[in-house]
């Protein structure tokens, strides 16, 4: 199908209702958009999505496709959450802006204002401040201990959170851009310092409760878990299969912190596009909104199909065919979140899936299709027929996923050829552990193997090498080795070592 001309489909747009796909008679391309997210699905790329269209300052469209669930067959709608990871912190970014906006935060102040008893060390001290780790210039280290126990472990308190930086130095690269959690997790601080999880608060007052996001939280434990789109992961021959929610209250956190469905977040996508309006009303200030959209620092790499040249607040700046996309995305075992808008036309675009691996381009992929469904006069991309341009870019992906799947095969049957017996007994693994710098780590006896809990993260754990007495679990994101130190065949081990740090055992 031709894709219509952008005046057309402004035109039509803008006579649209900001009300859900299922409530009124939907134009061409979102049926478009629908038949391409459905081949998405049934071709096994992604297990479910939804995805939300705005332009201006309206959330014209949106849909659910695939499960939410494949353990229960439960089918994602439009009320189905996706955790967004990363995307946040274009949330958290804006309330920073709006506060200051207020003057109640001063940009330029060093955030030892803010967090009382913060003492960075030299030469860090004093001079880094709250634009610095909005822009991520502010030459802190990156990764450590505040931000495992931020976003994995939540084992934590603002005063544990402050004591650690202490002992973070300066970053090997100085003040250039360094993307990483460690500075928006400062700025959760900065926003409210006298309790852990502050910042939730203070960011559904700045943020949510003007666009009502009703459907967006920073805590799970208040959300109605039918209408959350749970993780999955590739198994190979059983494709998508639910896998364990890594997310809880605890580690829900000011880099990556919130559930959220598409069309709530296209209110948010459609505020920054429209300069802070809202289905006809302001609700943030223009120049506030417009200065997160800013370069406040360069970049240059390539991420999927955008080219990103620069950092806003809480929003990478990146070209696509030409066209500036101001965008966020996120991403967290099981999950992807794509957030972004074209600031010429205001068409925004919000795709969300709940399965890593391939599923992770696919997002990117959707929102592609939907800016050049929507933005293209002819119907070619690339002197190729649009809808078979698509299906080749489907085909890619597709092949991608059934890679995926091979290697997944190769990697499972390689860690099976190390499980060989351990040189000791289950019961000299099994213990508490601590290490000062990241924690509290429990290893029990769980169905003839060990499972290893740290604060609300756990995993299985398999051999990895048993002759070291190494063991493979995942607990921060990816696959991490724990090898324990015995000081005695037949004896309990004392300690182990994972990721460069040491836990010690306590107790008995």
């Amino acid at each position: 199908m031709r894709p219509p001309h952008l005046l057309a489909v402004t035109l039509a747009c803008l006579l649209l209702p900001a009300v859900a796909r299922s409530q009124t008679p939907e134009p061409a391309w979102a049926d478009d958009v629908a038949r391409f997210a459905e081949r998405v699905v049934d071709l096994g790329i992604a297990p479910g999505l939804g995805i939300a269209v705005s332009q201006g300052d309206r959330v014209l469209w949106s849909g659910g496709f695939g499960v939410a669930d494949a353990a229960t067959g439960r089918t994602v709608d439009e009320r189905t959450a996706f955790y967004i990871a990363s995307s946040t912190k274009a949330l958290t970014a804006t309330a920073v802006i709006l506060e200051a906006a207020r003057g109640e935060i001063d940009l330029a102040a060093p955030i030892e204002r803010y967090i009382p008893g913060l003492r960075l060390r030299p030469p860090l001290a004093e001079t880094v401040t709250i634009a610095d780790l909005l822009s991520m210039t502010d030459g802190i280290e990156d990764g450590g201990p505040v931000v495992i126990r931020t976003a994995y472990s939540g084992e934590f308190t603002p005063e544990l959170l402050v004591e650690l930086l202490s002992d973070y130095g300066p970053a090997e690269n100085g003040t250039d851009f360094e993307y990483d959690n460690l500075p928006f997790n400062i700025l959760g601080l900065a926003l409210d310092p006298d309790a852990p999880h502050g910042w939730k608060a203070v960011v559904a007052r700045e943020v949510l409760e003007p666009l009502g996001m009703e459907e967006t939280s920073a805590t799970l434990s208040t959300m109605d878990t039918t209408a959350v789109a749970m993780p999955h992961a590739i198994v190979p021959g059983a494709g998508w299969r639910r896998i364990a929610l890594g997310k809880a209250d605890a580690n829900l956190h000011a880099a990556g912190g919130h559930f959220a469905t598409p069309r709530d977040l296209a209110r948010f996508v459609a505020a920054h596009a429209s300069g802070g309006m809202l289905e006809g009303r302001r609700v943030f200030p223009e120049a506030a909104i417009a200065s997160t959209h800013e370069t406040h620092a360069t970049q240059d790499r390539e991420f999927g199909p955008f080219r990103r040249f620069g950092w806003g607040y809480g929003w990478d700046l990146g070209l696509w065919e030409g066209r500036t996309i101001v965008h966020r995305f996120g991403s967290f075992a099981g999950y992807r979140s794509h957030m972004s808008f074209e600031p010429r036309t205001g068409i925004g675009v919000v795709v969300l899936v709940n399965g890593g691996g391939p599923a992770s381009p696919a997002s990117d992929l959707v929102a592609t299709y939907v800016y050049d469904r929507l933005l293209r006069s002819d119907d070619t991309v690339g002197g190729i027929e649009f809808e078979a341009e698509y299906e080749r870019r489907l085909a890619e992906l597709e092949l991608r996923r059934a890679t995926a799947e091979r290697e997944t095969a190769a990697a499972l049957e390689t860690r099976r050829s190390r499980q060989a017996p351990l040189s000791h007994p289950l019961e000299g693994f099994a213990g508490t552990y601590v290490s000062p710098r990241l924690g509290t780590m429990t290893w029990r006896i769980l169905d003839d193997g060990l499972e290893v809990e740290m604060g609300v993260a756990r995993s299985r754990a398999e051999v990895f090498d048993a002759a070291k007495d190494e063991l493979r679990v995942e607990l921060t994101g990816g696959g991490s080795v724990a090898a324990f130190e015995f000081p005695a065949v037949g004896s309990r081990a004392a300690a182990l070592v994972i990721e460069g740090e040491r836990f010690e055992r306590v107790g008995s």
